[in-house]
C-alpha cells in the first residue's frame, strides 16, 4: 500500500485530539473533585445536610461531562466508519457493564460474596471502554 492510500493513524485527526484534551480534562476534574470531596468527610470539613448532598454528588458532575465529552466526540468524528466502531465500542462497553455488575449483584445475593460501592459503576465502565475499544480496533484489522 503506497503511503498516499494509506490512512492517517487516528492521534493525527484533529477530532480525536480535541477528545483527548476533553477526555482528560474531564477525567482530571472527575479526580481532583473525587480527591476533595473525600477528604472534606473523612477529615470533617464537610458542610451539614443538606449541603452535604451537594458536595457527595459533585463527583457525579465530571462523570456526566465524561459523557458529554464522549457524545461530542461521536458528533464530530469525520469518518463514518470510526464514528461507528466507537459506536459500537461504547454499547459493548455499555451491555458488558450491565452484564458485570448485574452478575456480581446476583453474587451478592445468592453467594455471599462481597458488597461493592456502586460508584464502582462509573470505573468498571471505564475497564470495559478500554476492552471493547481495542477488541472492535483489532476485529476490523
Amino acid at each position: 500500500m503506497s503511503d498516499a492510500a494509506r490512512p492517517r493513524p487516528i492521534i493525527f485527526k484533529p477530532s480525536w485530539r480535541r477528545y483527548m484534551l476533553r477526555f482528560t480534562a474531564a477525567m482530571a476534574s472527575y479526580v481532583a473533585v473525587l480527591l476533595a470531596v473525600d477528604f472534606a468527610v473523612r477529615d470533617g470539613f464537610a458542610p451539614p445536610k443538606p449541603w452535604l448532598y451537594l458536595v457527595a454528588l459533585a463527583p457525579a458532575l465530571p462523570v456526566a461531562a465524561v459523557v458529554f465529552v464522549v457524545l461530542r466526540y461521536l458528533q464530530e468524528e469525520e469518518d463514518e466508519y470510526m464514528r461507528m466502531l466507537n459506536i459500537q465500542a461504547y454499547v459493548a462497553a455499555t451491555g458488558l457493564t450491565l452484564t458485570v455488575c448485574t452478575g456480581w449483584g446476583f453474587l451478592q445475593d445468592f453467594a455471599g460474596l462481597p458488597r461493592i460501592a456502586l460508584t464502582q459503576v462509573f470505573v468498571i465502565f471505564c475497564v470495559c471502554q478500554g476492552l471493547t475499544t481495542g477488541w472492535t480496533r483489532l476485529r476490523r484489522r
